[in-house]
């Protein structure tokens, strides 16, 4: 056997265990999984926020950064630069 070939025989990349094929669709069925339910972990924490200050009066909810709207609704302060 030539130098070349047994140098070629010994780079070659170990083909995947099924425990890693399970393991990297594992992976992939997680990263799907938080892709689609982050948008709805972050509305519930807006959700949850609205709640709370909702009854908050006009000079907390300044001090927290948000104000009142003529019609009630809460909205973020926004800034002089806005």
């Amino acid at each position: 056997m030539s130098n070349y070939h047994a140098f070629a025989d010994d780079c070659q990349a170990p083909a995947s265990s099924v425990q890693q094929v399970v393991s990297d669709i594992a992976a992939l069925v997680r990263s799907a999984i938080h892709a689609m339910v982050s948008p709805l972990r972050q509305a519930r924490a807006r959700r949850t926020t609205v709640e709370r200050i909702t009854g908050l009066p006009a000079h907390l909810l300044a001090d927290l950064g948000y104000e009142r709207d003529w019609d009630g609704s809460i909205h973020p302060v926004r800034g002089e630069d806005a």
